[in-house]
């Protein structure tokens, strides 16, 4: 007899022998024993998992001579071929092959004669999805009022491509994935029977591989079986699946952990030249920081949530130590983002080296090359007298410092850090040194600059702060001031003037609440008791933009929109 691969040999007879469907079979065990037997059954879900086999068993209990029953003998005429496949009464239909209406008119005749030794005829669809339009259609009548004697069963990986028409008159039924632990147990009981000597790691890791399929599991364990007489183990898993050894991911995770990059690299270079693939090695390290994100979380408690045997769990135990869960959260949206760079690039290896360089980066070290001097950034504790810099002619600011086309579109939200171009403008002038300090919306500005020396000058320059903060308390009010202007400070007293066509703001600001609370605000962003007098101005001069922005200005043809709101 010619050999029979390990998933047809060990396929279940019965409804006990089905692997990890117990929600599926026990409803369907039910039904019979309490004669209430549908007409039309569909049964979803992934690959590999019993679709198929149950339709099969199914109709052995139907058609069985002691039938219907919850144990087909196996022994009679009807399940000998319907085990076989050979069965006239029952129909084994492939959906992809016969998915047009004339292969259903076909069945709408088919169905009015009644079956030749069973009680009924049935009909078992595989890949029902793949009918067309027209074919479900034409089903539609057949399978709401089907003669007595006919019996459906569809089966489908893609339940969503089949018509709500059709699943409403079928009793639907989900198969689910098969967890790793039971795909290991079933696998260790067919080498057992096969007297195949295999690890219990390799047996894990198949069952991960399979990702849920029994069938997957069965077809690699058969590939795997010439090896048994030198023993299975699961380095052989890897190297035929070109999976990632899980030492090698603890491993680079760990050089990770450490922010060797180096490390990381070598151990990178290692893991290609074995001639395993990047992609999914990536798919890997998401799953290995995946799990590390789970034992960090709720730790041993959680463990049933992680696919390995004990030992493995204690690794991820010990590892997660070395990471903070910010850290994990990191690596997992770095390496998912990696995922989508390698879609799209030339270099499936570059972006993973990237990524290592991205988690690993602790800023700028200088390395300073052999034989090479070093110069100025060594700073000794008393300074050297440095010799008078000779007076350069005026000049306009780089290209690269001052408002481009190029440098607003490097920023996010068109917004341009000109702090240093301020400070090369004002610089040369020793009296203006002390006008370049940065002034922070968001912080308190500085006593010793304010309470020493403010006057109207300092005032105008720290308006946009002071509205900025009043903006904080009601969004209204900063509008209203921003329309005028500082005129006077004098003795704690800010007068502010405003053209006569914003007179409407100037009597909203004039109420006393009102005013109380800005001058509240200006006090404590001062931190000077602040006063305030408000004046309509017939010759208003709106201040003027400094230069740097007023070049800004010229050059996009543009207009000062807001000077204090941050998106």
């Amino acid at each position: 007899m010619s050999y029979l691969v390990l998933a047809r040999k060990y396929r279940p007879q019965t409804f006990d022998e089905v692997t990890g469907q117990e929600h599926i079979t026990d409803l369907l065990k039910k039904a019979i024993s309490s004669s209430r037997i549908h007409h039309a059954y569909l049964f979803c879900g992934p690959r590999g998992i019993g679709k198929t086999s149950c339709a099969r068993i199914l109709a052995k209990s139907l058609n069985c001579q002691k039938g219907p029953t919850l144990n087909p003998c196996g022994e009679c005429v009807a399940c000998q071929e319907i085990t076989r496949g050979s069965s006239f009464d029952v129909l084994e239909i492939d959906g992809a092959s016969n998915r047009g209406i004339d292969e259903i008119r076909t069945l709408r005749e088919n169905v009015k004669f009644a079956p030749g030794a069973g009680k009924y005829k049935i009909y078992i669809v595989d890949e029902v999805h793949m009918l067309t339009t027209e074919a479900f259609n034409a089903l539609l009548k057949t399978l709401e009022e089907p003669p007595a004697h006919v019996k459906f069963i569809f089966a489908t990986t893609a339940p969503q491509k089949v018509p709500a028409t059709i699943i409403s008159r079928c009793q639907r039924f989900d198969f689910k994935r098969i967890c790793v632990e039971t795909i290991a147990a079933a696998m260790a009981a067919i080498s057992k029977k096969e007297k195949l000597k295999i690890a219990q790691d390799a047996l894990y890791t198949i069952a991960k591989a399979a990702q849920g399929s029994l069938r997957d599991a069965l077809s690699i364990l058969d590939q795997l079986s010439a090896l048994s007489d030198e023993g299975i183990e699961a380095k052989d898993v890897f190297s035929m699946l070109g999976m990632v050894e899980t030492q090698f991911l603890f491993d680079l995770t760990g050089a990770l952990a450490r922010k060797n990059c180096p490390l990381a690299l070598e151990i990178l270079e290692k893991i290609i030249d074995q001639g395993k693939d990047i992609k999914q090695l990536n798919k890997d390290l998401i799953e290995h920081f995946r799990n590390l994100m789970v034992v960090k979380i709720g730790g041993k408690a959680l463990g049933k949530l992680i696919d390995y045997p004990a030992a493995i769990k204690d690794m991820y135990l010990n590892q997660c130590a070395q990471f903070t869960l910010k850290d994990i959260l990191k690596a997992v949206d770095t390496l998912i983002e990696t995922q989508d760079i390698a879609g799209i690039t030339e270099s499936a290896r570059m972006p993973l080296e990237v990524a290592f360089a991205k988690l690993t980066y602790t800023g700028e070290v200088f390395v300073q090359p052999p034989g090479v001097a070093v110069s100025a950034p060594a700073r000794s504790a008393q300074p050297q007298p440095q010799p008078a810099p000779e007076k350069q002619p005026e000049a306009k600011p780089a290209a690269g410092s001052g408002f481009t086309t190029a440098n607003v579109l490097k920023s996010e939200k068109g917004q341009l850090d000109l702090t240093h171009v301020v400070k090369e403008n004002l610089g040369a002038n020793d009296d203006n040194a002390e006008e370049i300090e940065e002034i922070r919306e968001d912080l308190p500005l500085s006593a010793p600059m304010l309470q020493e020396t403010l006057d109207l000058t300092k005032i105008k320059r720290c308006w946009d702060t002071l509205t900025f903060a009043v903006s904080r308390e009601r969004m209204s009010l900063a509008t209203y001031l921003q329309e005028g202007t500082p005129l006077e400070f004098k003795d704690g007293r800010l007068t502010i003037g405003f053209p006569p066509k914003c007179a409407f703001q100037k009597e909203a600001l004039e109420d006393p609440n009102i005013k109380q609370l800005v001058a509240k605000v200006f006090s404590a962003k001062l931190e000077t008791p602040i006063s305030l007098h408000y004046e309509l101005i017939g010759d208003f001069k709106p201040q003027e933009e400094e230069g740097i922005i007023k070049e800004a200005l010229n050059t996009f043809n543009g207009k000062v929109v807001s000077r204090w709101h941050k998106e």
